[in-house]
């Protein structure tokens, strides 16, 4: 027996380890967060449009990870990604799949199709893969959509948010009963609830019943509003060309500086901010709507008074001053607004933590601690090079006939 018994140790030890590591590498599990990791550095921010992502050998490695033995995925995962509604978008679509049918990959064909552009493709299936984020056209067809470049932003603005909060905001239940939980309201409280609410925001639910991130082009309120997160939501919507005004290059005479970095990168992380606070104390099982006032980390009672009592730092872009309505906009700091508040205080401890913690050490020290977990950033002000710089009279006079 005692060899007997030898021989089945001998087999535990040699092979069970070999099965089990093979059970766990043939279907990686996704939204692992493991290709687009965290830069806390400087090294993104301090970068202009054409620097700082992800090469296109990198895109194609984290699909290929995550495609590894699960052949089915990316049929999921395309379809996820062009969820429409608009019959004109159907018939895009209908379209794209006639002719990606003789494709090696038909549904990488239709992505790609659907951006017009095989890079944005591999980018936007990369990131969902690995980060849980939806990036799409707008379901209203004629509006302007993104294109490489802004995915690119995207990606870079994503990877300044620590993994554990991406995963948070990126579990938000879908909508799906909507009538039901609303149906003892007023009917007059009803229509205007459904009017509010974003035709997109029912689209694009994924396969585990949950609702990823999502980011679409739109018309903020008056087709002015830079981006918006309506309450209770994680899909942020971008007007596209007051968005882009933050890109570097720009000049303004108004307010006289030039911009030398990509600035686009402060409007998404306050964005991201938003979708943040939204979720940061769900417990992944209530219903949440926009409309519903709930715990948020702009509303506890806990952090509420810490809120209002920090100073918010000066931005050496200038960019409340060209991008936010003055009645907004208070010696460059947000006035009155709670919410947009703590966005801020979120986008200043990651982009320019040194001026957040001299304008206001204890936010700055509750930030570190209980928000972002002991994660220190540097900032703008640690770039090798400036970020902006004041107009020059050449540039001044070429800013006024732009109109800029």
């Amino acid at each position: 027996m005692k060899p007997l018994l030898y021989l089945i140790i001998l087999f535990s030890l040699i092979f069970c380890p070999v099965l089990k590591a093979t059970e766990n590498t043939s279907y990686p599990r996704l939204f692992q967060n493991r290709f687009f990791s965290l830069s806390a550095d400087n090294s993104l921010i301090c970068s202009t449009h054409k620097e700082g992502y992800l090469p296109v050998a990198k895109l194609k490695e984290t699909i290929a990870f995550y495609q590894s033995n699960n052949p089915a995925l990316i049929k999921k995962a395309v379809a996820v990604l062009t969820d429409h509604t608009h019959p004109r978008h159907l018939e895009d679509l209908q379209d794209f799949r006639q002719q990606c049918r003789h494709a090696n990959v038909p549904d990488f064909c239709l992505l790609t199709k659907y951006w017009d552009s095989e890079e944005a493709a591999l980018r936007v299936l990369a990131l969902f893969y690995d980060t849980k984020t939806i990036i799409k056209h707008s379901d209203h067809y004629e509006l302007p959509r993104f294109d490489v470049d802004h995915l690119r932003v995207f990606e870079k603005g994503i990877r300044k948010i620590p993994p554990f909060m991406r995963q948070t905001i990126s579990h938000a239940k879908p909508a799906t009963n909507l009538d039901q939980v609303i149906s003892n309201i007023p009917i007059q409280v009803q229509s205007v609830i459904k009017q509010a609410f974003p035709e997109d925001y029912k689209t694009s639910t994924w396969i585990d019943h949950s609702r990823p991130l999502m980011l679409v082009p739109g018309n903020g309120y008056g087709s002015e509003t830079v981006a918006q997160v309506f309450s209770g939501q994680n899909l942020i919507i971008f007007t596209i060309k007051p968005f882009d005004k933050a890109k570097d290059g720009n000049k303004y005479r108004d307010i006289n500086v030039k911009y030398l970095a990509d600035f686009r990168m402060q409007i998404l992380v306050h964005e991201l901010a938003h979708t943040i606070d939204n979720f940061h104390f769900w417990n992944g099982s209530d219903d949440l709507y926009f409309f519903y006032w709930y715990r948020k980390i702009s509303t506890d009672n806990s952090t509420l008074k810490k809120i209002s009592e920090s100073r918010l730092a000066l931005w050496p872009s200038k960019w409340f001053e060209a991008f936010e309505y003055l009645w907004e906009v208070n010696e460059g700091r947000y006035n009155g607004r709670i919410q947009e508040k703590l966005a801020e205080l979120f986008a200043q401890y990651i982009l320019i933590p040194e001026r957040l913690q001299a304008s206001s050490p204890e936010a700055y020290q509750w930030l570190h601690d209980d928000v972002f977990k002991g994660i220190e950033y540097q900032g703008y002000d640690s770039c090798p090079e400036p970020v902006a710089l004041p107009l020059n009279f050449w540039d001044d006079a070429i800013a006024r006939v732009l109109g800029q």
